[in-house]
């Protein structure tokens, strides 16, 4: 049977809240219905694939499924019903993520594996009730009602049902929304600014490797290359060392070893390097000296998923001493003929990325390119002078572009920790102060 240790299943409450199970607080409950690939009436078919982990829904690939006249008539969401992902997810993520509808979507529906909410607005605020749903999902504590088979997880309806909520008065629950409304905003305001620096670094990396900063007379074309006719084209070989990284597994019972961290394919994006979770790898002791990162070098993706194709930058030396998966390429360059600094950006550009794609095995899911292959890169290479102004240039942009970044996540963090502490009323909101709550993302 299910238990709850505290005074809700998220934690315990304030004195003058009360705790109230999910079936309580409800006006109206469905299941949703996969309908046929053919039929009188097309209908759109919300589905777990519309789900995304801020409670928004994502409505680019709605799918489109037919039902009977009669019963597509039937079919409607309401704005303030919430929609619960009740089968899906997977071995590292739960089940039951939450969707807002936030407009009226006439004639519209869910799947068969999602379950539509209609909260009842006598006892609660749809949106509140949505929050307290929601943390319930990124916490971890839905997998106290869920049962996992060999592809999916499912959640136990009955007991989510009996769950209980955090239920303060509706004045509070309106003014808790109010602040993650808040929140939401300047995320999704942030993120605006961020793809418009993004934007900026993909039109400067556009103008500059294919016209250059000086725009002379002439431009050298090629089915690869598309760049100033005063610039130099060498393939990549002639002036640097291709290597690639270390293999897990390697029989080094005869030798002395020592612990190094590892940087594996999954650590690196494209134009940066995701560390917080790294592993590392036994080498031998004499490696130490002559086959680990340097300051400078480039790392490149071996390949997997069409979008790991090549992708990397420059390390600059964020773990010292440090390896690499076997899986990545690592490029040190004569940096009086072309600068890493420089380079980091080039290998961002769509005509390295043709390049890379074109010259990859390709499977139906996989494709990979090798070191053969990528020495043999025609690489086009501007003037020493003009290298150090695009670096400038670029480099000016990225670091807006990571600016902005760390803004969308410390609102992010900010609002993870608000909700939390709403949910459960560690923070309380005076009915006085609602009108300061924007200035807490102002």
């Amino acid at each position: 049977m299910l238990t709850h240790h505290h005074g809700t299943i998220i934690g315990d409450i304030p004195d003058d809240w009360q705790p109230r199970p999910l079936r309580w607080l409800l006006e109206k409950q469905f299941s949703g219905d996969w309908g046929s690939d053919e039929g009188e009436r097309a209908v759109s078919v919300l589905r777990s694939t519309n789900f995304v982990s801020s409670g928004a829904l994502d409505f680019s690939d709605v799918a489109t499924r037919y039902f009977s006249q009669d019963k597509a008539e039937t079919f409607g969401l309401k704005k303030g019903d919430l929609l619960v992902e009740r089968s899906g997810g997977g071995p590292d993520q739960p089940v039951g993520r939450i969707g807002f509808i936030t407009e009226d979507i006439p004639g519209g529906t869910v799947s068969n594996f999602v379950q539509v909410l209609r909260p009842d607005p006598e006892k609660v605020d749809p949106e509140f009730l949505g929050w307290a749903l929601y943390e319930l999902q990124r916490t971890g504590i839905i997998e106290r009602v869920q049962q996992q088979s060999t592809q999916m997880r499912n959640l136990n309806w009955r007991d989510y049902q009996r769950l209980l909520l955090p239920w303060p008065s509706p004045d509070e629950q309106r003014r808790i929304a109010a602040v993650l409304k808040l929140a939401d905003e300047a995320i999704a305001k942030a993120k605006v600014e961020l793809e418009a620096t993004r934007e900026l670094k993909r039109s400067l990396l556009r103008s500059l490797f294919a016209e250059g900063l000086s725009q002379p007379r002439g431009r050298h074309r090629s089915k690869w290359i598309t760049c100033p006719a005063n610039w130099t084209i060498k393939p990549l070989r002639h002036f640097s060392k291709v290597i690639s990284g270390f293999t897990m597994g390697r029989d080094l019972s005869r030798h002395e070893t020592v612990n190094v961290p590892y940087v594996t394919v999954v650590n690196v994006q494209d134009g940066r390097f995701e560390l917080s979770n790294i592993s590392s790898i036994e080498i031998k002791k004499e490696e130490l000296n002559t086959d680990l990162l340097q300051y400078g070098d480039i790392l490149m993706t071996e390949g997997g998923d069409r979008d790991k194709l090549g992708r990397g930058g420059m390390w600059r030396a964020e773990i010292e001493p440090c390896s690499y998966q076997n899986h990545i390429f690592r490029v040190r360059l004569d940096a009086d003929e072309y600068k890493p600094e420089l380079f980091h950006f080039l290998i961002q550009t769509y005509q390295a990325k043709n390049y890379f794609y074109a010259h990859a095995k390709q499977t139906s899911n996989l494709c990979t390119i090798n070191s053969r292959e990528l020495k043999n890169w025609p690489v086009p290479i501007p003037p020493k002078p003009e290298q150090e102004k695009m670096i400038e240039a670029l480099q000016t942009a990225e670091n807006q572009e990571v600016a902005v970044s760390e803004k969308v996540e410390a609102l992010q963090q900010i609002k993870k920790s608000l909700l939390q502490n709403l949910i459960t009323g560690k923070i309380r909101i005076p009915a006085e102060e609602q009108s300061y709550n924007g200035a807490i993302y102002g």
